[in-house]
């Protein structure tokens, strides 16, 4: 659900230049409307003929654009700042045009339903009403002649005119969130399937990968049982030849040639199983990144933990660089046991996976928000069998804490071990 809501945020920037356009065109749609007044192609019947009324209505619709596109500002209040401005553009609109831009005063909430935000759309309805009320109170009463203003006036401005049309902006308002609803939830289930089919394909190559990582390993099995038996025996009848040779040289001789011929079909066995070994069946670090990809997506699917997967700091040449089978199967497991101890002895609920090139060595680092764990569990890939395999392989272990708990792996890139 976080990563939805994270593609959301992200969409939010592109929405906010958008908002800020169609205030644009909403100040161009009221030119146009004053130039034909002007021109008494029809007659706007209203008191708020004062410059200043139309200078503060183009201000407010030019702020959103030098906010967004001139001073490029971002973060959570600037579609409250565009939003807010819209409402008070409404409210002048109906000052200046009066009841001939009553369906003005419902543009901002059209707007904000752009966002999917509950608690916009709660700010949009409340600020709407609040300025539907006041505008209607300064266009009918205030800037009324004095004759006008009395009690009975006032009255009819609030009660028989103004409260009506904000109960139809509420109707309005809960018929646009139903469907602000809706529409959410079918983007979720959309999102939420195409996630599901991207981890699918993923399965499929790290099913693919697994394979290969099988065959590498049947093969290191084969050499181990085939060759590592013969060879041992050509020793042993290298030995008996040298304890023949003094008494017996042709026993001693023939023992030798035995011994030879046994190790020729060692070799043979070699390169055959090399051969089976082509580019094919060679990992590299793509190969690595996309079964962290399948682990990490898994992982969400199962449980209630965003996990982000950060891969900026791999350039396309690290990608294809070769790893042994033996260490794509060992950082595989070890992110593994990293994620399943910050969920279950840290309590973390986002966790960061991020793989990056720095002077030849492979570091992968797993953050989680979690507490520090008092230990590692023991089996599988706990912290005794990680550490061992980085000493042993030329890297460290390394530990951080702080602002949640990290884990720091470094290897030697290299090449095939």
């Amino acid at each position: 659900m976080e990563r939805y809501m994270e593609l959301l945020l992200k969409n939010e920037e592109q929405i906010n230049i958008r908002t800020s356009y169609i205030s644009l065109y909403e100040l161009s749609i009221i030119l146009v409307i004053l130039i034909l007044n002007n021109l008494k192609v029809f007659q706007i019947y209203s008191y708020a003929n004062a410059p200043v009324w139309k200078l503060s209505l183009a201000f407010l619709l030019i702020l959103p654009v030098i906010l967004v596109k001139l001073m490029r500002f971002k973060g959570a209040w600037v579609k409250y700042a565009i939003i807010t401005c819209s409402v008070f553009a409404s409210g002048l609109c109906f000052i200046i045009f009066n009841v001939q831009a009553t369906l003005i005063l419902i543009f901002p909430t059209v707007l904000v339903s752009l966002y999917y935000n509950n608690k916009l759309t709660f700010f949009t309805f409340a600020l709407t009403v609040i300025i539907t009320l006041a505008s209607h109170y300064t266009a009918n009463y205030l800037l009324l002649p004095v004759v006008y203003k009395t009690t009975t006036g006032l009255k009819y401005v609030i009660l028989d005119t103004a409260i009506p049309r904000v109960l139809f902006y509420l109707v309005f308002t809960l018929v646009i969130q139903m469907l602000n609803k809706r529409t959410l939830a079918l983007i979720n289930n959309v999102h939420k399937v195409t996630q599901e089919n991207e981890v699918l394909e993923l399965q499929k190559e790290t099913a693919e990968l697994k394979g290969r990582m099988d065959e590498r390993e049947k093969i290191s099995r084969d050499i181990h049982n085939s060759v590592g038996h013969t060879i041992t025996a050509a020793i042993f009848a290298l030995e008996a030849a040298e304890v023949l040779r003094p008494n017996n040289p042709e026993a001693a001789d023939e023992k030798t040639q035995r011994a030879i011929q046994r190790m020729r079909e060692s070799m043979e066995i070699i390169r055959s199983n090399v051969r089976m070994l082509d580019k094919s069946n060679i990992l590299t670090v793509l190969d690595l990144k996309k079964a962290i990809i399948v682990c990490c997506r898994q992982i969400e699917l199962d449980s209630e933990v965003y996990v982000k997967t950060d891969f900026t700091g791999l350039s396309e040449d690290v990608l294809d660089n070769p790893l042994s089978a033996e260490r794509v199967s060992f950082l595989y497991g070890a992110i593994q046991e990293c994620i399943t101890n910050g969920m279950k002895h840290g309590g973390a609920k986002h966790i960061t996976v991020k793989l990056f090139v720095e002077e030849a060595l492979l570091y992968t680092e797993i953050w989680n928000d979690g507490s520090e764990p008092v230990s590692f569990s023991e089996g599988g890939f706990g912290l005794r069998k990680i550490r061992s395999y980085v000493d042993a392989n030329g890297g460290s272990l390394n530990f951080a804490t702080g602002e949640g708990f990290t884990v720091i792996i470094v290897l030697p890139l290299g090449g095939l071990e």
